[in-house]
């Protein structure tokens, strides 16, 4: 009964064969997900960047705002300097 054997031989070799192909194509359908995840973590960095850009864009107008305050006190503390000199003159207060 070798030839049984050899039969059987045959088809066993047959399915690692086969085996072999769905091996490979899970290998290909692996790198595939894997470009798409760095498509994805592509897509994530160029996000994180224009977060980041905007932050910076942020903290550049609060400095910008602050600035503007300190000026808009300045000028009303000037105001508020220049009417009180005013009121002591008009009232001849020493």
């Amino acid at each position: 009964m070798p030839t049984v054997g050899y039969a059987y031989a045959f088809v066993d070799s047959e399915f690692a064969f086969v085996d072999l192909a769905f091996a490979f194509v899970d290998l290909a359908i692996a790198f595939v997900d894997s470009a798409f995840a760095f498509v994805i973590l592509a897509f994530v960095f160029v996000i994180l960047a224009f977060a980041f850009v905007t932050s910076a864009f942020a903290f550049v107008t609060s400095a910008i705002a602050f600035v503007d305050l300190a000026i808009t006190f300045a000028i009303s503390g000037f105001a508020f300097a220049t009417s009180a000199t005013g009121l002591f003159e008009f009232f001849n207060l020493p």
